[in-house]
């Protein structure tokens, strides 16, 4: 494993945070390729620099980027469409049997 960035330990430009995310996406295939990453509890030199690069990326996101929340349905509202969905019925009627 080469290591990089080892200078850096904040991140502060958009460009910068790019290069240092791709770096740690890099690390993250080469140590599930090599067996690096197989045990959950390992601490190699793959999972400390994984984590020391994924630190510094969520801190540049926690300052620099915002994120809009994800919103799912609830897995009632998911029952019902799926079960009328498969008797091909319409929302309209959905609306009014319900």
């Amino acid at each position: 494993m080469v290591r990089k960035f080892e200078n850096i330990k904040v991140i502060e430009t958009r460009e910068l945070y790019d290069v240092i995310s791709a770096y740690g996406d890099a690390l993250i295939d080469e140590a599930t390729e090599n067996g690096s990453l197989a045990d959950p509890d390992a601490d190699n030199e793959y999972t400390r620099e994984i984590g020391r690069v994924g630190i510094m990326c969520a801190d540049y996101e926690s300052i620099y980027m915002t994120f809009s929340h994800l919103k799912f349905k609830k897995p009632v509202i998911n029952g019902v469409e799926n079960d009328f969905s498969k008797e091909s019925i319409r929302q309209l009627e959905t609306a009014e049997i319900l």
